[in-house]
């Protein structure tokens, strides 16, 4: 009897390993949005905020995808939080236990865009929100993609009232790509006095950051939610246009 239940449970936990090699071989959920036409065309990875992709996904496609697209972009928006069961409340779990998982699973997702035919493959950028700034500062300081626009983008990746998390800073050399990174100067979320800090460490590590700071601006300035009410459709427009502007500046020929 031992031996048979011994030999169920090898099988079992074969199958197992089976499953999760099968389930984790596979990328990460992701949305794809394609402008009209065959291109092939630059792309944006869209990094959600620490709301997750599920509750943000109209704001993604309405707001973050269709903007890009209209400019003849190709969109991929990953979901970096649902293999890993976070949630809001667990968001800066993102940063530690889970950030090395994170780190391959969006470099995997930048490898499918560059193999995308409907791709121009040598200009992939990536845009992140909040949480998401995070994930844009790792793959422009590791030169997974041309260049990278953290708004209000999470630059104390810890709880506490100092840095006490090396990272994102620590992504950054002389060799990364460009980051563009943009703030609130009344953000009370990231607050701007932990974001300078962190700029300038990024700044004396000889990487290329563009900063600027939008005077009595509040974080998620983009969006309607009430939980911010920080809705502020100027700065939206001049965000925007600065990011258009910045990555039109790093394709490649």
């Amino acid at each position: 009897m031992y031996n048979i239940n011994a030999k169920i449970s090898k099988i079992l936990f074969m199958f197992f390993l089976f499953y999760s090699a099968q389930c984790f071989a596979k990328p990460i959920k992701h949305d794809i949005h394609y402008p009209d036409g065959n291109g092939p065309f630059p792309a944006i990875v869209t990094l959600h905020t620490s709301g997750g992709y599920g509750p943000t996904k109209k704001w993604i496609e309405n707001y973050k995808s269709k903007v890009w697209t209209e400019r003849g972009y190709v969109v991929y928006a990953p979901d970096f939080f649902n293999r890993h069961g976070i949630t809001p409340k667990s968001r800066m779990d993102t940063f530690s236990v889970y950030r090395e998982e994170i780190e391959r699973e969006l470099s995997e997702i930048v490898q499918l865009v560059k193999k995308d035919p409907k791709v121009d493959g040598k200009n992939v950028f990536a845009i992140g929100f909040s949480n998401g700034g995070f994930w844009a500062s790792y793959l422009a300081g590791t030169q997974k993609v041309n260049a990278g626009a953290s708004h209000y983008g999470v630059w104390k990746a810890n709880m506490g009232r100092s840095i006490e998390n090396p990272f994102p800073m620590e992504y950054f050399t002389k060799d990364s790509n460009p980051v563009l990174a943009l703030h609130g100067a009344d953000d009370g979320t990231q607050r701007m006095r932990h974001v300078q800090q962190a700029w300038d460490i990024v700044s004396s590590s000889g990487a290329n950051i563009t900063t600027h700071v939008y005077p009595g601006a509040d974080h998620a300035w983009d969006s309607k939610s009430k939980r911010f009410d920080a809705w502020n459709p100027q700065i939206t427009q001049d965000a925007l246009k600065r990011t258009i502007t910045f990555f039109e500046s790093n394709l490649r020929k």
